[in-house]
């Protein structure tokens, strides 16, 4: 079939699809440009091929023409043209054609309109389409189309490929088709709240790279620093994931929510896990959880599952470093890792017109600031989070409509961000203290009472006032999710960890009355390591902290944190002191990590045998751990960890050294053929003698002699031998377990189209209509 009778074809057929769900999308506020590149796609979509780009939208309102190409080295068999409009309810009249009537003669001398289509947002009445058809067949024009906003609405309406082409569409009508019973409960509140936002959604490279590592790997990692759109990306692709009635998608908060709601027998799951190893501080928990949960993880993508995480980058590669070893092989090596702050100018542009065109800034104010917006698009720190506030008039109250100061808005966010709620009402700032302290939001049904008291002693507001102001916040500050309040963006909450630092008396406040997991997983010790983004306590508030931690419950999740507390976050001033007025917590139970040298227990017992403060029976406890670990684990991960070297006495230690020698060496043959029959396919092959490899490069520092050394050599040919081994092992199990699972509506562009054509060098601004 030739091109134009396809495209006479697909136009029939979409004309005659009837109404429903999405019957009007509201294109006339997307802006020229954006509007320029949904029609493109839209042929794209019905040709089944790109169109050329022969001329942008230009000043003056002239409009955008691509070329439909031939598929050969033959002109272009065709030619559309864009006409996009502002206003609302606009009717495309007959005399709109007579300005490009001198072009499509020149088009049709040429060859290059024997197919011609103008494509517009504006409404077309039956006659005025019928004469304009008239009009063009006079001029030469073999196969005239008038496509107008009813045509392109069905066309977006009856393909998911197109909305994932152009997602921005999700937020412009009912999204109510999409969003249903494949949903649960919990992700269909977070996609709710999210609704209002899509339709300012510009599809980055980032966006395209992450969807492609989803296809090729089933999981991503999207990395970027705070407001640089991370969640955004998540949002949307997890919306169109959706579109597929075999999927359901599940946003989680947590590795333990991934574990508790992965079903084998469900090969159709999408989930979504944003700020996955914490949202403004590491959380030491999840990496542990994260250690164990990769291999399971694994498998469901083996069973058709798929994974889209997010993560700040410092505080991924505080991961990145403790995980070692035990990292996914994908995020390890980089392949499934995503920046999603490499952005162009023309993206940055688009991003800030949508803001600010699909906020609540006054069209005067727009006005004013539009000759400015490019200036604010090339900023070096350019981030859409900061870009969104922009057209926030919450967020620019004080600020001048100057080129400087709103440059100035987008490279130094936190700053403005604190004037700003500094410049709220008390009780609205009561409102963010009381959500603040519940780390994983405020459930009104569901509140910690102390935290919630402490707050209101604080602010001198009487807990329901303060949750009246809730309404008042809401899509501005703070956002609800399911029963939870939670903040907007989590940069928020950066910048009440940087109010508070400089207000002794409400950090006095949170430290006897914020929830003890809020202490230990977001708050460090003055004159301890820095850890970024961390609220520091004050060292006059000591014995306040060291009385808070002394309450903390006997519970095997606490433990761990506070183990982790004592080990890397606690001065020595409060370690000694904590150790000293409750000696029993060192003796509680907690997790055990897979590595010893990752152990935060082992950890805190090492720094308190430095300071003279561990008890006997508890040293030699830890260090027949250790030594245990060396012998039946081959874990040698604490050689490192000096604190924790010193357990072991130097005798004992030398002990060590020689079993390494004298015992460990000789029966690798052994350990590693048993290593091999029992590894996990799921696992990279090589996964499984990472340990065993280290304890050879271990000896091999300390010293060997020529039976040794041989030793040594022989096991690591062996080991290769079983990488090899397991790998086609690895093969035929992957080969028989493949899913079906077609997670091809995701795919946003064929890679062999990323680059096929480039974009001339636009010559009208973006933000020419943005106070249209």
């Amino acid at each position: 079939m030739k091109v134009e009778d396809g495209f006479n074809k697909r136009v029939l057929a979409h004309e005659r699809r009837a109404h429903g769900p999405w019957s009007d999308l509201a294109l006339h506020t997307i802006g020229w440009r954006a509007f320029q590149d949904l029609c493109s796609q839209v042929c794209e979509v019905v040709l089944n091929r790109p169109v050329e780009i022969f001329r942008e939208a230009q000043d003056g309102g002239q409009d955008a023409v691509f070329f439909i190409p031939s598929g050969s080295e033959a002109p272009p068999i065709g030619t559309v043209q864009c006409k996009h409009t502002s206003e609302a309810g606009k009717a495309l009249k007959t005399g709109d054609l007579s300005g490009e009537i001198r072009n499509v003669e020149e088009l049709v001398k040429a060859g290059q309109a024997d197919t011609y289509a103008l494509m517009t947002n504006m409404s077309v009445d039956a006659p005025v389409a019928s004469a304009m058809r008239a009009r063009l067949r006079a001029l030469g024009v073999r196969k005239p189309h008038i496509l107008g906003r009813q045509y392109i609405v069905r066309v977006i309406r009856s393909s998911s490929r197109l909305r994932a082409l152009v997602p921005q569409v999700y937020g412009l009508g009912d999204l109510t088709s999409i969003i249903d019973e494949r949903l649960s409960e919990q992700s269909r509140a977070l996609l709710d709240s999210w609704v209002p936002k899509l339709r300012t959604y510009v599809p980055t490279k980032a966006h395209r790279d992450a969807v492609n590592a989803i296809s090729d790997y089933g999981v991503v990692l999207l990395l970027g620093n705070p407001s640089s759109g991370k969640s955004a990306i998540g949002a949307i692709v997890s919306t169109i994931a959706s579109e597929n009635p075999d999927n359901t998608v599940l946003a989680l908060t947590s590795p333990r929510d991934f574990e508790a709601g992965w079903n084998p027998n469900d090969p159709g799951r999408f989930f979504w896990i944003d700020d996955a190893f914490g949202s403004n501080v590491l959380r030491e928990d999840y990496v542990q959880d994260w250690a164990s949960a990769f291999s399971k993880l694994r498998a469901a993508i083996k069973h058709g599952n798929r994974f889209l995480l997010t993560s700040r980058k410092h505080i991924y590669e505080g991961a990145r470093r403790r995980l070692g070893q035990r990292n996914l092989a994908q995020f390890a090596d980089g392949s499934a890792v995503v920046d999603v702050g490499d952005l162009t100018f023309e993206e940055k542009a688009q991003i800030l017109y949508n803001h600010v065109n699909f906020g609540h800034q006054s069209q005067s104010w727009r006005s004013t600031v539009k000759l400015h917006l490019p200036a604010v698009a090339a900023a070096k720190n350019f981030l859409p989070g900061i870009a969104e506030r922009l057209g926030d008039p919450n967020f620019t109250k004080g600020l001048a409509p100057r080129e400087s100061s709103l440059v100035r808005f987008m490279e130094e966010p936190t700053e403005h961000l604190i004037d700003t709620i500094n410049a709220l009402d008390d009780r609205l700032q009561a409102a963010l203290i009381l959500v603040y302290v519940h780390q994983a939001g405020f459930d009104p049904g569901d509140q910690d009472s102390l935290a919630a008291q402490a707050v209101a002693e604080l602010t001198g507001y009487p807990i329901s006032k303060i949750q009246d102001s809730f309404s008042e916040l809401k899509g501005s500050f703070l956002k609800l999710s399911g029963p939870r309040w939670t903040f907007a963006h989590p940069t928020i909450s950066d910048a009440l960890t940087e109010i508070m630092r400089q207000k002794p008396h409400m950090m006095a406040a949170l430290v006897r009355g914020a929830p003890v997991d809020t202490i230990l997983g977001s708050f460090t010790c003055e004159g301890s390591t820095l850890i970024q983004d961390a609220l520091v306590i004050n060292a006059v508030l000591d014995d306040a902290l060291v009385a808070r931690l002394g309450r903390t419950p006997d519970e095997r999740h606490l433990n761990w944190l506070l183990f982790h507390f004592l080990s890397y976050r606690a001065s020595d001033v409060v370690f000694a002191k904590v150790v000293q007025q409750f000696p029993d917590l060192l003796r509680r139970y907690c997790w055990r990590t897979e590595l010893v040298g990752n152990d935060p227990q082992l950890a805190a017992y090492g720094r308190a045998y430095r300071l003279g403060l561990l008890p006997d029976d508890l040293r030699l406890e830890a260090a027949d751990r250790l030594e245990a670990a060396v012998h039946s684990s081959l874990d040698v991960s604490f050689f490192e960890e000096r604190d924790m070297l010193a357990l072991l006495l130097p005798l004992r230690l030398i002990g060590v050294g020689m079993a390494l020698r004298t015992t460990v060496l000789p029966s690798l043959e052994e350990r590693i053929d048993e290593i091999t029959a029992d590894a996990d396919l799921d696992e990279e092959p090589d996964s499984h003698f990472k340990k065993l490899l280290d304890v050879l490069n271990r000896v091999e520092a300390l010293g060997v002699d020529s039976e040794a050394a041989t030793l040594i050599k022989n096991a690591r040919d062996q080991v290769k031998r079983s990488v090899d081994e397991i790998e086609e092992r690895k093969r035929e199990h992957d080969e028989e377990t493949e899913s079906e699972t077609d997670w091809t509506h995701i795919v946003t562009q064929k890679k062999e189209d990323a680059t096929a054509s480039a974009v001339p060098q636009i010559t009208r601004s973006v933000f020419d209509d943005v106070d249209k």
